[in-house]
């Protein structure tokens, strides 16, 4: 595997356990499939309510906007649907923020853009550190 597929594996992971230090902090149950086969990385268990969280992480912004992508597959990229995930969580990791998105707010597209180092009326701005997304 060529280092830069490495380092973003690496990131990936990282960004896992951070979600998965986070939520537990927040009270939450969190669950991670046995395998890589799921569209999802981990369920969420909120007082009997299950979650499929899918989680992406990103670490560089262009000119300060932050893409993240909300698909799956490799080269034939397609964008999560209701079927796969409940909630993407994205994590930008120089701002050390988390997007709580669910899936009806974006499927079908492939990446989302978000800009959490400025005030910005862009679409997902309003998921920004929203954990009661995973709560309700």
């Amino acid at each position: 595997m060529p280092s830069s597929a490495r380092d973003a594996q690496r990131q990936g992971e990282l960004a896992e356990l951070v979600f998965a230090q986070r939520a537990a902090e927040l009270g939450l149950r969190v669950s991670k499939p046995y395998g890589e086969s799921s569209a999802y990385d981990f369920i969420v268990d909120n007082k009997g309510v299950l979650t499929r969280v899918q989680v992406k992480s990103v670490g560089v912004a262009e000119d300060g906007v932050y893409r993240v992508g909300s698909g799956n597959g490799h080269s034939s990229k397609r964008g999560y649907t209701r079927k796969e995930i409940d909630v993407l969580a994205a994590f930008v990791i120089p701002e050390n923020v988390w997007y709580l998105i669910p899936v009806s707010a974006f499927s079908p597209v492939k990446s989302i853009h978000l800009c959490p180092a400025r005030k910005s009326k862009r679409k997902f701005e309003r998921f920004r550190e929203a954990w009661e997304v995973l709560r309700d």
